[in-house]
């Protein structure tokens, strides 16, 4: 169901991505054109019949295209990066015409450069403009304009904790029509359930409904909840299922689809969201860069660790990286050729807590890897994995397959639920022997993640290194 201040929000909105997709295409010609008076071309040009019927045409496409991705859909318990997501998958199928047609149709100005900077204004002006859009629209719920009527269905407790968050978040814009509490063990008997079928459809056939909350038991609540939902999809009324499957701590919780069947997905680290896909293009960026950049300094450094001790220059090992999948690791040889061997003798010389191995004056490393690794500059060719894309510049550290072998504590596997770094923040804070305040501040960084923690590590890791306070 849909109400008049919610059609009037819905018909402004897909005006305005139409007029977004058109200014884009002229902005796009203006910084596609060389020239100074690129701007003023635009507006001389001899707007031609078939290039009048194109653009109608091609508008048309973009509004079928963005009602199939579902972008005219309620958001407002949908997670930003969806709408986002969504968006970018809406904005790439909408520009492939015309980059197919260009040629045929013999377009003027179709230049790869408008083509491009036409893709990317048309995303971000899009982007922006429902940014826009979902500001007016939370105030105008707040102001109790574009409600939406919704029936809570629950057994006591669970129909209360909803119905409170929601009359919490007035951005939301749900008004509680009528609480339906279901007693302890009545959904699951026929009998009992009849009365509340009954209610519901009194209450659809009474009044507008657009929403129908159910916080019952998935297990022994299920012949209700398909009752209710076959109730409500004959009317076109949205139910939304609370999960009672499990009582989370650390781990998240989205839905999913495979093939139309809703799927619920629990996972801890980041989302898969834009932010880790901007993520990895900052990594990948700065990596190459760095590499170009740094390549005489890796270079003197490689012949340097040549001359100094027997052995290849970069020192090669098996570590564990996302999912607790292995990977090659790189960095600069500091030890002596078989420093691996020579471990198990030192064994008894450990000075660091838990699982991992760590020695202040190890006897395996060399004099110049003294110097280099008190500098951390035997990290950077980990640069290579993170071009690979094993490590990210910022993450927790990579461990050797011998340290999580040893690993007796099962929590301490969620440091694998995200990238390993080449940074963290337990190199920037000083690395110490206490193992789990090691993981605990890698637990910090997968649950508070953000790019302005990363960028912020990053910052922080240069007077680290300057200061010693990085280095093993």
């Amino acid at each position: 169901m849909t109400n008049p201040h919610r059609s009037a929000l819905i018909t402004f909105l897909k005006l305005s991505d139409l007029a977004v997709v058109s200014a884009a295409l002229v902005v796009a010609f203006g910084l596609a054109t060389p020239g100074a008076e690129s701007w003023l071309r635009v507006f001389e040009m001899r707007i031609r019949v078939r290039n009048g019927l194109f653009l109608g045409a091609y508008l048309a496409y973009w509004h079928v295209v963005l009602r199939s991705f579902g972008l005219y859909r309620s958001y407002r318990l949908t997670p930003s990066s969806r709408e986002w997501r969504d968006l970018a998958a809406a904005v790439l199928v909408s520009a492939v015409p015309l980059w197919v047609l260009v040629n045929p149709l013999r377009l003027e100005y179709g230049t790869p450069a408008f083509l491009a900077a036409f893709t990317g204004l048309a995303f971000m002006a899009l982007g922006t403009a429902r940014r826009l859009f979902r500001v007016l629209a939370r105030s105008m719920r707040r102001h109790g304009h574009n409600l939406r009527n919704v029936i809570i269905v629950g057994d006591g407790e669970g129909a209360l904790d909803m119905a409170s968050r929601l009359a919490r978040r007035a951005d939301l814009g749900y008004k509680i029509i009528e609480l339906i509490d279901v007693a302890p063990g009545a959904a699951a008997q026929p009998a009992a359930a009849a009365p509340i079928l009954q209610r519901i459809a009194a209450l659809i056939a009474g009044q507008p409904v657009d929403e129908v909350f159910v916080t019952l038991p998935l297990d022994a609540a299920q012949p209700l909840i398909r009752r209710i939902v076959v109730l409500c999809e004959e009317q076109g009324i949205t139910v939304r299922v609370l999960s009672s499957v499990v009582d989370l701590m650390l781990a998240k919780a989205q839905v999913d689809e495979v093939d139309g069947r809703p799927v619920i997905t629990i996972f801890t680290g980041p989302p898969d969201t834009p932010r880790l896909l901007a993520k990895r293009a900052i990594d990948f960026t700065v990596a190459l860069v760095a590499l170009v950049v740094l390549s005489p300094l890796l270079l003197l450094l490689a012949i340097a660790i040549r001359l100094d001790s027997r052995g290849p220059a970069l020192f090669v090992q098996q570590r564990v990286g996302l999912g607790g999948r292995r990977f090659r690791f790189y960095k600069f040889r500091t030890m002596v050729q078989n420093a691996e061997q020579l471990q198990a003798g030192l064994e008894s010389l450990n000075e660091a807590q838990g699982p991992v191995f760590k020695i202040r004056n190890d006897p395996r490393v060399t004099r110049l890897g003294a110097w280099v690794r008190r500098l951390s500059l035997d990290e950077l060719p980990q640069l290579l994995n993170v071009l690979k894309g094993d490590m990210s510049l910022v993450g927790p550290r990579p461990l050797p397959l011998r340290d999580v072998s040893r690993f007796n504590v099962r929590a301490h596997k969620r440091r694998f639920s995200v990238k390993p770094g080449i940074t963290c923040l337990w190199q920037v804070n000083g690395r110490g022997p206490e193992f789990e305040r090691w993981i605990k501040t890698d637990m910090e960084y997968i649950d508070n993640w953000s790019l302005a923690l990363d960028v912020k590590i990053l910052l922080k890791t240069i007077p680290a290194v300057l200061s010693g306070r990085g280095a093993c």
